[in-house]
């Protein structure tokens, strides 16, 4: 082999590489959004946001089956709102427990208060 087809196929290689470097698949796009859905799963949005939960898992799915058609851009865009899909849940998951608390801790302070009057012998703040 000559010096000079040596030198065009290393400069084919290195064009071959820069050109898969500058148009990476939409492995990361899908990876984040598969990585949220699990939050949101361990983040019990099933049960308190399982609408936008669904939804995080049918975005992942089309991401997924446009990646395998080689849909880039597609694959990409539907990753995206997969993960934009599961932050949402997972917020409304976190919003519907913190409700959830609140609620047991007003009426937990309710009985206090009871209490505390029946032993005082004075009636019970009014809400």
């Amino acid at each position: 082999m000559s010096v000079r087809n040596g030198f065009l196929i290393i400069a084919a290689a290195g064009l071959f590489a820069a050109g898969c470097a500058t148009h990476p698949g939409p492995t990361a796009e899908i990876t984040r959004a598969r990585t949220l859905i699990e939050q949101a799963e361990k983040s019990n949005a099933q049960q308190y946001a399982a609408v936008e939960l669904d939804s995080a898992r049918n975005k992942l799915r089309e991401s997924e089956a446009a990646a395998k058609r080689g849909d880039e851009d597609s694959a990409k865009a539907r990753a995206n709102e997969a993960a934009a899909a599961a932050e949402l849940a997972s917020a409304r998951a976190s919003s519907a427990r913190a409700e959830k608390d609140a609620a047991e801790v007003e009426k937990g302070n309710e009985t206090l208060q009871r209490e505390a009057a029946r032993d005082t012998g004075t009636p019970p703040p009014q809400n």
